[in-house]
């Protein structure tokens, strides 16, 4: 390394110019590097040891270095296994916060990097043995995010609990319980379980709640479609008595 400086020292002269053209030699200024952004869904005032225990939640004992830039923290690793396998092995997750991570080239302004996609595995309960196949899951997955991959052993044993594999918007609310209408007779209500996903509001959905706090609006959503039988049947009765 040092022998390459002093060739380029040696090749370079002094420019009176504001911009300097380094032309080819420009290229050796590029190291290799792996790079991944983070975010932490809560301030990160409020979780200040963050950086001191992650390389311990990651089971990484060197080869990783981290910088804090605003609300944002750069990952760089010293291979490209390394970075794929936090890439994809997470979630990951810090005293019940969310940690989102996204690719970087590590040149790049940080602020233009989206971070608002995460990668989880989604129980499935309540479908019956005939819907436990790729294309039901298929359409469960997708109305709550992109799907990855299936877990097979579930699939090919017909287990009551499937498992798929998603990547989800982060700003979207997360729903546990869902209705499902296969057809004008198959009507579902499935229970989905985020497994490792921490930190999001059981009433809401949300991570992060705005000035106004929580809307519960999964919890008015349940007991507006809770009531849509009742108001029905007391709708036929006050038929019946009519008549």
């Amino acid at each position: 390394m040092t022998e390459a400086i002093d060739h380029l020292a040696a090749v370079l002269t002094p420019s009176d110019s504001t911009v300097v053209s380094l032309g080819a030699a420009g290229a050796a200024a590029f190291q290799e590097g792996y790079f991944l952004l983070g975010r932490l869904l809560a301030p990160k005032a409020k979780l200040p040891g963050f950086k001191g225990t992650i390389p311990t939640i990651w089971h990484i004992r060197s080869g990783l270095t981290i910088q804090d830039t605003g609300e944002l923290f750069v990952f760089q690793f010293e291979s490209a296994s390394m970075r794929t396998r936090i890439m994809h092995g997470g979630p990951w997750f810090y005293r019940n916060t969310m940690l989102v991570v996204g690719e970087y080239d590590g040149l790049g302004p940080v602020e233009s990097v989206p971070l608002n996609l995460m990668e989880a595995w989604v129980f499935v309960k309540g479908l019956p043995i005939a819907l436990r196949n790729k294309v039901a899951l298929s359409m469960v997955g997708s109305s709550i995010g992109h799907v990855v991959r299936f877990d097979l052993n579930a699939l090919k044993s017909k287990e009551e609990e499937q498992r798929i594999k998603i990547v989800f918007y982060v700003r979207r609310r997360i729903r546990t319980w869902m209705i499902f209408e296969f057809s004008s007779v198959v009507k579902l209500e499935l229970v989905l379980i985020y497994e490792k996903v921490k930190g999001f509001c059981p009433e809401c959905g949300l991570f992060l709640h705005d000035a106004l706090g929580c809307d519960k609006t999964l919890v008015k959503e349940k007991e507006a479609i809770k009531a849509k039988p009742l108001a029905a049947a007391m709708a036929g009765l006050s038929l019946s008595s009519e008549a």
